[in-house]
């Protein structure tokens, strides 16, 4: 008996953009800076595509699997990851020029988180091959897969010679999630009279 595939999940508690609603009506993201707002609500609204992308992915996945069809859902499956690939990106680049722009958002997120996930040489490597494949193409360089697709083994993801494991993947995406939630937590949930206040744990460092 052959032992069934499993694709990695992702680990999140719920949807950034439901802990983010309340906090902008509240107007609790008053204690960031103009760029550190913007970067927050950018970062929360990524990492909620990347993560919902990737489920999506999942799910057609697990039906080829299924189904043993490689055909009826391949093509949604290359187009679900690529926009998990480029929403996760995307965040990476938000994050990387908030620590350039020294936005007051660093105060509320730890420096050892920060370190964990401010690398995205992996997906930078993936999704510049994306955006340019077609100059691969153009110089010579194409080797391997045309398109972002999942090998036969539905182990990991690859474009021209350029892999990352869906595990890896699944493991970024929730190091970005949960370092959101840990910039949320760390948040105020309560204002009076243009003063804010902490009426939970907090666990700035």
């Amino acid at each position: 008996m052959s032992r069934k595939t499993e694709i990695p999940s992702i680990n999140r508690d719920a949807p950034l953009i439901n802990r983010l609603l309340p906090i902008v009506i509240g107007g609790f993201d008053g204690v960031l800076d103009d760029q550190g707002k913007l970067y927050f609500r950018l970062l929360c609204r990524l990492v909620d595509k990347a993560a919902e992308e990737y489920m999506t992915a999942k799910e057609y996945v697990e039906k080829e699997i299924e189904t043993k069809d490689r055909l009826a859902y391949r093509f949604a499956i290359m187009d679900h990851l690529e926009n998990c690939i480029n929403a996760l990106s995307r965040a990476a680049k938000a994050l990387r020029r908030a620590v350039k722009g020294k936005s007051n958002l660093l105060n509320y997120i730890s420096k050892e988180t920060l370190k964990k996930i401010i690398d995205d040489r992996k997906i930078r490597s993936i999704r510049n091959r994306i955006e340019h494949i077609d100059e691969d193409i153009q110089k010579g360089e194409f080797q391997g897969r045309l398109f972002l697709d999942i090998d036969e083994s539905y182990e990991k993801i690859c474009i021209n010679r350029r892999c990352i494991t869906l595990q890896d993947l699944a493991s970024i995406i929730e190091k970005y999630h949960w370092s959101v939630l840990e910039i949320i937590e760390n948040l105020p949930n309560r204002s009076y009279k243009d003063r804010y206040y902490w009426d939970k744990k907090n666990r700035r460092n």
